[in-house]
């Protein structure tokens, strides 16, 4: 079972994707709170899926760290947000895709599946 490390601040949005992720079958462990580079070696997640704006950070600070290190690099991230410049964000830190908020669970589910070989 692919594991998904999810961090977003807001609770509801916390549990939607969780429940559309787990519906899908993928083991999800969310987190609405600061998570270190450290915790997420241990976690060893398939995939990341960071919410840009959070208050504790930015995702795109999360990403780099990811993509940084050695032991993290290459798991894959998808960064999302209602940012009216995702893109341009998600290609600074070097995710591997993003998804503009609010999205199509569709869109939500076949990306990560494209994602999360």
């Amino acid at each position: 079972m692919k594991k998904i490390l999810l961090i977003e601040d807001d609770v509801d949005t916390l549990d939607l994707v969780e429940l559309i992720l787990r519906g899908e079958g993928y083991a999800v462990i969310k987190a609405n709170r600061e998570v270190s580079l450290k915790e997420i070696i241990a976690l060893k997640p398939d995939l990341a899926i960071l919410d840009f704006l959070l208050p504790f950070g930015l995702g795109t600070e999360i990403c780099q760290q990811i993509k940084s290190n050695p032991a993290t690099k290459s798991i894959p991230v998808i960064l999302y947000s209602a940012s009216s410049n995702l893109k341009d964000l998600a290609l600074g830190c070097h995710a591997d895709a993003s998804l503009e908020k609010p999205f199509d669970i569709d869109d939500l589910v076949k990306m990560v599946g494209e994602i999360a070989l």
